[in-house]
């Protein structure tokens, strides 16, 4: 048993591989360091040559941090390697780096790789070099091939990696314009979670029914609640996430009740949190539900225009998908993007 041993890698991202070395590591001694490397530029390189926002290393932290949370012996640490140059003229900065990192004496390196072991062997004299599974049996991938195909090696991602990863489709709309039951019904399909609209039951809750009595703290906290929901749903998403309305709809509420917008709404508002938004008109038929109180159809257009053209203000544009027709017709559609997002084969 050794006292402290090391698991070092770039993790780009965290997956089932490495966590499986990584417990294996965790029997052979007292307490185990996982050391990130991360060179912000290489990083950054990384990811958009992969089309994917940067994966930084402090979500690369929070992801194994998660993940070990109820394994106290194993730690997780960061070595910067951004004015560090590349291998092998690298080599003696970055081990002088790990010594920082990892101040303790290290008795053994755990490696996947057998291509560190001289160099391990010659700026670690003092530690052991241990290697595991290097053919991958197990495991037979890699965060390179993760990289190049998301979706296809989801089941590897770490689980607290994965909403991050997960495809995200806000459905927006005016009211009685089906988004709920679309959002639901797109969800059951592609056997995946959702977040349902806060707002929509946030007065019976709170307010006892009474629409009369918002007050711009109520929509402030309605935001929060959602944004919360939402974290919620993307934590047991399958590859896809369905959210039924964002902030952008609570502060288009808040000018309609309140005659303003919210600026603490306002925050929680971001074109980035999704990849398409699925935008509903209001061509079906007013359904009247107790909650709803636009039903004139002039007016209900009138209110489309306005919800569109915040949405445009706020930076969603080139997200937006205008759904029509009938709810057949308004579902085959959705589908239709949601496959293209997926990059899935149509029938």
């Amino acid at each position: 048993m050794y006292q402290t041993g090391v698991y070092f890698g770039r993790f780009l991202p965290p997956h089932r591989g490495h966590l499986y070395q990584i417990i294996q590591a965790s029997t052979r001694c007292e307490k185990l360091v996982v050391v990130i490397s991360d060179s912000r530029t290489q990083t950054e390189q990384i990811c958009r040559e992969a089309g994917m926002k940067t994966v930084t290393y402090q979500l690369r932290k929070q992801w194994f941090a998660q993940q070990v949370q109820d394994m106290p012996h194993i730690q997780v640490r960061v070595l910067d390697e951004t004015d560090i140059a590349s291998p092998p003229e690298g080599w003696p900065d970055w081990a002088a780096k790990m010594r920082e990192v990892v101040p303790e004496t290290i008795d053994a390196f755990f490696v996947g790789d057998g291509d560190y072991d001289a160099t391990l062997q010659k700026y670690f004299p003092e530690s052991k070099i241990e290697l595991f599974d290097p053919a991958r049996s197990r495991y037979p991938i890699s965060a390179t091939a993760i990289r190049a195909d998301i979706l296809n090696n989801w089941h590897y991602i770490l689980g607290p990696a994965r909403p991050f990863f997960a495809k995200k489709v806000l459905i927006a709309g005016t009211e009685s314009t089906g988004k709920t039951t679309l959002t639901k019904c797109l969800a059951k399909l592609y056997n995946t979670s959702w977040s349902e609209e806060v707002g929509r039951y946030y007065a019976a809750q709170y307010l006892g029914g009474d629409e009369t009595i918002y007050t711009d703290e109520d929509f402030s906290r309605m935001a929060y609640l959602q944004a919360e929901q939402d974290y919620q749903a993307l934590r047991s998403a399958n590859k896809v996430c369905f959210f039924d309305t964002d902030a952008v709809v609570t502060d288009y509420f808040s000018e309609l009740y309140m005659n303003h917008r919210n600026p603490m709404v306002e925050a929680f508002i971001s074109p980035e949190k999704y990849d398409v938004v699925l935008f509903l008109t209001p061509d079906v038929r007013w359904v009247a539900d107790g909650q709803r109180l636009n039903g004139e159809q002039e007016k209900r257009e009138r209110l489309h225009t306005l919800l569109w053209e915040m949405y445009c203000e706020f930076g969603f544009e080139d997200k937006m998908v205008s759904i029509h027709g009938d709810y057949s017709q308004r579902l085959t559609t959705a589908i239709a993007c949601v496959d293209k997002l997926l990059r899935l084969k149509q029938n």
